[in-house]
C-alpha cells in the first residue's frame, strides 16, 4: 500500500512483454528488436518493491505488445491489487484483441482500467485489422481511447551506412530540450526505475544482445533501485539532461507510416499486412533491414502472435 511519504509521479510504465507482433521502425520501446516477457511472479515482486515508495497518478501496462502475455488477466488484477488508487491503463496496438480471452476483457472492466489503442497506420490493408480490435472492445462495453500514433512517429535512432539501427550522437542538452517525454514516462524494467523508455529499453536490449554494437553508452546510466531513499527519488525526478541523452535526436525528424514499417517501400509493407512472407536474402545480398531482429524471418502476419 502506498504511504503518505511516497513520492508522487505522473506516470509509471511497465513493459510486461518486450516482444511485439508489429516490427515498427523507430519504436521508443525497441519492439522491433525485442523478445521475451516479464513472468507474473517477477512483475508482482517489482510492484511490492515500489508501491510504498512512489505514488503514480497513472500506471500503464505496456509493451512490446501486452496482449501477448499468457497471464495478462492475472497481471491486470495484480496491478490493481498493488496500485489501488492510480488510474490503470492498458496500451496496445489492438490487432490481437479479436483473439483475446473474454476473461481478460472482464478483468479490465472489473478493475476500471482504461484501454488505449495506438493507431500505427492508415492503410486499406491495416485498417480492417484495427477496426476488428476496436469492435471487440466495444462489444464488451469498453470504449477505447485511440492514440493517433502515426501522426507523430518521431525517429528516435538513426540508420547507419550499413543499414543498421544506431543511436544518435547528439548534444545531450539539445536532445533534452526537444524531448517530449521529460519525466512523463518513468519506466520500470528489471525492477529499476528509468527516466524514459528509451534508456530502460535500450539498456535491456544491449544486455540481451538484441541490438548491434554501438549502444553501450546507455549502460552507463544509473537507474534507481528499490533501495533508493526518498531524497534520491526526488532528485531523480528533478534531474534534467544527462550524458546518455546523446542517444536521442537533437532536432525533430518524423517517419512516415510506410518508412516506419518497412524501409523498402509500400508494396512490401502491403504484403506484410496481407499475410505474405518476404523473400529471404541470398548469400550475395546485404541482409535487408527487416532481418535485423533474430528469428523474425519469415515475417508473421501482424494480426498473429509472434514467437517470443
Amino acid at each position: 500500500m502506498m504511504t503518505p511519504t511516497a513520492v508522487p509521479l505522473a506516470n509509471l510504465e511497465m513493459n510486461v512483454v518486450y516482444g511485439c507482433n508489429l516490427k515498427c521502425e523507430y519504436c521508443t520501446h525497441l519492439g522491433r528488436f525485442m523478445k521475451g516477457l516479464v513472468p507474473l511472479d517477477e512483475l508482482l515482486f517489482w510492484y511490492r518493491s515500489w508501491n510504498t515508495k512512489i505514488r503514480p497518478q497513472n500506471v500503464r501496462i505496456m509493451g512490446g505488445e501486452p496482449l501477448l502475455h499468457p497471464d495478462l488477466e492475472k497481471v491486470i488484477y495484480g496491478t490493481r491489487e498493488h496500485w489501488k488508487e492510480p488510474r490503470i491503463e492498458l496500451v496496445t496496438n489492438g490487432l490481437l484483441l479479436p483473439q483475446i480471452k473474454t476473461s481478460v476483457l472482464t478483468a479490465l472492466k472489473e478493475i476500471g482500467a482504461d484501454v488505449t489503442v495506438s493507431r500505427h497506420f492508415d492503410d486499406p490493408c491495416y485498417n480492417p485489422l484495427l477496426e476488428a480490435g476496436l469492435e471487440t472492445l466495444r462489444k464488451h462495453g469498453i470504449e477505447p481511447h485511440i492514440s493517433q500514433s502515426h501522426w507523430w512517429w518521431m525517429k528516435c535512432y538513426r540508420i547507419d551506412e550499413q543499414g543498421r539501427a544506431a543511436p544518435y550522437q547528439s548534444d545531450p542538452q539539445k536532445a533534452w530540450n526537444i524531448c517530449y517525454v521529460k519525466n512523463l514516462c518513468i519506466t520500470l524494467i528489471d525492477n529499476r526505475l528509468y527516466r524514459c523508455p528509451q534508456l530502460g529499453c535500450y539498456a535491456y536490449a544491449v544486455r540481451k544482445g538484441f541490438v548491434p554494437s554501438g549502444w553501450e553508452v546507455v549502460l552507463d546510466y544509473p537507474p534507481l533501485t528499490p533501495a533508493c531513499t526518498q531524497e534520491e527519488l526526488e532528485a531523480f525526478l528533478r534531474a534534467e539532461a544527462c550524458e546518455q541523452c546523446c542517444i536521442c535526436p537533437e532536432e525533430f525528424q518524423y517517419a512516415d507510416m510506410y518508412e516506419k514499417i518497412n524501409l523498402f517501400g509500400f508494396p512490401k509493407a502491403r504484403k506484410l499486412f496481407c499475410g505474405d512472407t518476404l523473400d529471404e536474402p541470398t548469400s550475395n545480398q546485404n541482409p535487408p533491414v527487416y532481418a535485423w531482429n533474430p528469428g523474425i524471418l519469415p515475417l508473421e502476419r501482424m494480426d498473429q502472435p509472434p514467437l517470443l
